[in-house]
């Protein structure tokens, strides 16, 4: 069921659990909660659990796919429900489906084929509280299946040219294909699958193979728009395009997230933040009231339009760590949802290993004297239950504003709804930020290069370089599986994967060797691998599908 705004009684309820405005985070967000403990919250009038982390598993920067690619990135995940299983000594195993975005394209754009790869898992939680490696979680690869449009040819990560392919409006093309920046990914249970994308805020339906089945294009207020003298039009993210931009999705902010529901009547899909209309002042730490949209899939896979469209409400952080006002927006990167009103939510900042900022800071000995410090990456529950539900509104069908307020940073930051809407109840659950669980699989949030360590070490600060287990900077895969454990039935794993944007020294990418490795001092990055966080969570209420169909090789 999706839920309206229904009367004044619940327009209170709702107003005294929500902020007038964005919560900011000016400091590093460490969990504490101590190895082998639990930590709760209550929300919506239940309690949800992390029982901590539990498992890691490491997929090599280096790995190559059935096409000779670089393997990495995870951008989404979703183990397929019919494969999971309990065996006999209490592991577990499954098919673990991932999808790439656009391919390694820090020197350029490049002619990568979206596509969707296959692995086998074996999953051995560990519930000690001693130091232990990260091989909980073995991924071995399986196969590449490559994404084909409606006649069957390959799509491209180019920049878009023109937005039509033949005579289908508002999409993405460069030179006759389809151009695909794959961000989300939902399975079905008839064996088809999703994916939602950043060029052209589609979501394209595929069969088991990878061929098109249909689409959804964006409502007209996610579709770009530009100034009148600019030339500019289409789903173009050109540079100085973007700066001509006044509405629609922001550039590499579109579709981020995807899933359908466990009844399998609606598919969920999320923008990494705010539209350009609702982004007041053009400002990044003004990013923070991003669009929800439900699908009503259980009659038609490809509906012309959302039955739910909603505003949800993200953190805003100080990349510095070092408090006062925010400067940027900790944008999302992939939700799961529990049902079709409650999801969970990844949302981040944008430092750590990748980010390319391991500057020193010689006054930040409160972060390790890190320029930019791990401040704020967490799974967040969120629940449209009493949100304005914006389907079918001016909010949908032009670039009308949703939110207001300032172009000033500050603390509390001046950004709200427009009068007579209401963002969804949002509230931070896992915090992947605890120094204690992940050290003991050998994990740290060292961020500094080796330039930064020995300026600090030169300083008479006692402070580690990254490595190849510090954190990496984004975190962009999620996903659920139950724990078949019949002493606990509201108990699952959640598998949180990172985005490592194909980094690696020994890189591969359309038939052209690369080493990706950032060595310029104040900027560096090290080998960054793909790598799976797996936590125990209990879900009071939520049911995982164990049904789908084998998609792909």
């Amino acid at each position: 069921m999706l839920y309206r705004l229904c009367s004044a009684i619940l327009l209170l309820v709702a107003g005294s659990v929500l902020r007038a405005n964005p919560p900011v985070k000016s400091t590093p967000q460490l969990d504490s909660t101590p190895v082998g403990a639990s930590s709760s919250v209550a929300f919506s009038g239940v309690k949800y659990v992390n029982k901590g982390l539990v498992g890691v598993g490491v997929v090599s920067a280096s790995a190559r796919d059935e096409r000779g690619d670089t393997l990495g990135s995870f951008s989404s995940f979703k183990v397929d429900p019919l494969t999971w299983h309990r065996n006999a000594d209490g592991s577990y195993a499954g098919v673990l489906y991932v999808l790439p975005d656009r391919g390694y394209n820090v020197a350029g754009l490049v002619d990568y084929a979206a596509r969707l790869q296959r692995f086998e898992i074996v999953f051995t939680p560990d519930y000690t509280t001693h130091a232990v490696g990260q091989t909980q979680l073995k991924l071995n690869f399986k196969g590449t299946t490559v994404f084909t449009d409606f006649n069957g040819n390959v799509t491209t990560g180019l920049n878009p040219t023109s937005d039509a392919l033949g005579d289908r409006p508002h999409l993405p093309t460069h030179k006759g294909k389809l151009t695909v920046d794959a961000e989300g990914l939902a399975l079905r249970s008839d064996g088809t699958f999703y994916v939602s994308e950043e060029y052209g805020c589609t979501i394209y339906h595929f069969d088991r193979a990878g061929k098109m089945m249909g689409l959804i294009t964006p409502v007209p207020a996610l579709l770009p728009k530009f100034t009148d003298d600019s030339g500019f039009s289409g789903f173009t993210t050109e540079h100085h395009a973007t700066k001509s931009q006044t509405g629609g999705r922001r550039a590499n902010q579109g579709l981020e997230a995807l899933d359908v529901t466990p009844d399998g009547h609606h598919l969920v899909a999320m923008l990494q933040s705010a539209t350009h209309q609702d982004t007041i002042g053009n400002q990044d730490f003004n990013r923070a009231y991003t669009r929800l949209f439900v699908y009503n899939i259980s009659k038609d896979s490809t509906p012309a339009k959302p039955a739910g469209h909603y505003l949800v409400e993200l953190p805003v952080v100080n990349g510095k760590g070092k408090g006062g006002a925010p400067n940027k927006t900790a944008a999302q990167s992939e939700l799961v949802a529990l049902s079709s009103h409650t999801f969970l939510v990844l949302t981040r900042d944008s430092n750590g290993n990748g980010s390319g900022r391991s500057d020193y800071d010689a006054g930040a000995a409160a972060t390790g004297y890190a320029h930019h410090p791990h401040v704020y990456k967490n799974v967040a529950l969120v629940d449209i239950t009493g949100a304005t539900n914006l389907a079918g509104t001016v909010y949908e069908s032009t670039y009308a504003p949703a939110v207001r307020g300032g172009t000033t940073a500050a603390v509390p930051l001046d950004l709200s709804p427009v009068s007579g809407i209401v963002a969804a109840k949002t509230i931070d659950f896992v915090n992947l930020l605890n120094i204690r669980q992940l050290a003991r699989f050998g994990l740290n949030l060292n961020v500094l290069g080796e330039s930064g360590a020995s300026a600090a070490r030169a300083a008479g600060h006692a402070v580690k370089a990254m490595d190849e287990n510090s954190l990496a900077e984004k975190w962009e895969a999620l996903c659920l599986v139950p724990c078949l454990d019949p002493a606990s039935p509201d108990d699952y794993f959640l598998l949180v994967g990172n985005d490592n944007d194909f980094v690696t020294h020994d890189g591969m990418m359309v038939g052209a060797a690369y080493d990706g490795i950032i060595k310029t001092p104040g900027a560096e990055t090290v080998e960054n691998h793909n790598r799976v966080l797996v936590y125990r969570v209990t879900l009071p209420g939520y049911t995982a599908r164990l049904e789908a169909g084998s998609r792909g090789k």
